[in-house]
């Protein structure tokens, strides 16, 4: 982030400033929060947050940016800001953003002095709902000229007792200059901000979901915005965005091949399990009911991808010779059972975030656009009660 903003800085050879003062008792009324903690690590020129046009507490969830009415691709972004737990909504956090216009520059229109003018006219500001909604019109930002950074839409956040800091800027999933080098830079602030636009009724509509906290350098968490702690972690956060990957296909659709099962298959719903135990027995148990499931509820509405680990560390070739007595046992037709060389694979495990302690029999995600709707830690494969809760959130 700080990068983006020290290029486009050079490219309007603009000089720095200290940031104008529009409404100084507001800004000493939000900045209670203890500095030396500096949540985010730094964040030069977020302050522009504190200039709000109108007092915070009249910030509405909804916000039209000034070139939403002249010519270009028409955008409407919106989505939720959840706590950290990733589950609850979060109210009365503000969301600042700022872009590029069409030309690929931050125009200074209304030559504002210091870091506002540094972000040009084209910003907003919002304060997320009862149901930490958010939303925001615009145009499709243009990427810099000459440079070969994908287009992206600059956000900051501030909470109440914090102060404000990056998140991952937003980034649009079907822009050439996205590179898979690009994609793999991402921090994950906030969340992914990689997103998939949709063309309709002569608009581009993308959401984002972001969850507080989520990776952000120093962040602490108050009384009012706790996680479950558990000893036993494992697995990418909820929201987060699930990463390529290319896991061996040992069965399934795409049997014999390294194809990526978010890449191919991501935009719909579905259930992902990575398996750290050599007891297959139970993981073969649970692929038999989700097999039985998808033919039931039909590709469309439910995918299943069962990941062997490979606590033993064994050739590819030798878990395919144990896998396949259950395999001929069970006759899958519908579930894919993958395979990676160990529990701490740095090209799969080590992407989702998976614990590879042998503590941790089994990490499952429920995933839908994508992203990790739901996950479950040392699932009991034989619970009635437990699966019938995992398939429910598919419903």
């Amino acid at each position: 982030m700080k990068n983006y903003v020290l290029l486009f800085a050079v490219i309007l050879l603009i000089q720095t400033s200290a940031c104008t003062q529009k409404n100084n008792q507001q800004k000493k009324s939000l900045q209670s929060y203890d500095a030396t903690k500096n949540v985010g690590g730094g964040c030069e020129g977020c302050e522009v947050i504190l200039e709000s046009p109108v007092p915070f507490d009249k910030v509405n969830w909804i916000d039209t940016l000034p070139d939403f009415n002249e010519r270009g691709p028409k955008m409407i972004i919106s989505g939720v800001i959840y706590k950290a737990d990733g589950k609850t909504p979060a109210k009365d956090i503000v969301l600042y953003v700022y872009h590029t216009d069409q030309t690929g520059h931050y125009t200074n229109k209304f030559n504002e002095p210091g870091w506002p003018g540094r972000n040009g006219y084209i910003k907003g500001w919002m304060k997320t709902n009862e149901k930490g909604e958010y939303k925001f019109y615009t145009l499709r930002p243009a990427p810099y000229p000459g440079a070969k950074i994908p287009a992206h839409i600059h956000p900051v956040i501030k909470e109440a007792d914090k102060n404000e800091y990056w998140i991952d800027e937003y980034l649009f999933d079907d822009d050439p200059l996205l590179t898979l080098s690009e994609r793999n830079k991402q921090e994950q602030h906030g969340g992914s901000g990689i997103i998939h636009l949709v063309q309709k009724n002569g608009m581009l509509i993308g959401t984002r979901n972001i969850i507080l906290g989520l990776n952000i350098p120093n962040y602490s968490l108050t009384s009012g915005n706790k996680v479950q702690t558990d000893k036993l972690q494992s697995g990418l956060a909820m929201r987060e965005n699930m990463p390529a990957m290319d896991p061996y296909h040992i069965t399934g659709p795409d049997k014999g091949t390294k194809t990526c099962p978010m890449c191919k298959y991501g935009r719909g719903q579905g259930i992902m399990v990575w398996w750290n135990s050599e007891d297959i027995r139970p993981f073969m148990q649970m692929m038999q009911r989700m097999d039985a499931k998808i033919q039931q509820s039909g590709f469309q509405k439910l995918r299943v991808f069962g990941i062997y680990m490979n606590p033993g560390k064994e050739s590819i070739e030798r878990v395919k010779q144990r896998m396949q007595s259950w395999i001929d046992i069970y006759g899958f037709q519908n579930v894919a059972i993958l395979c990676i060389p160990s529990p701490s694979d740095s090209a799969t495990a080590e992407l989702y975030h998976i614990n590879p302690s042998p503590e941790i029999e089994n990490t499952i995600f429920i995933y839908k656009q994508r992203r990790v709707a739901d996950k479950f830690i040392n699932y009991n494969a034989t619970s009635d009660t437990e699966y019938g809760s995992l398939l429910k959130l598919l419903m």
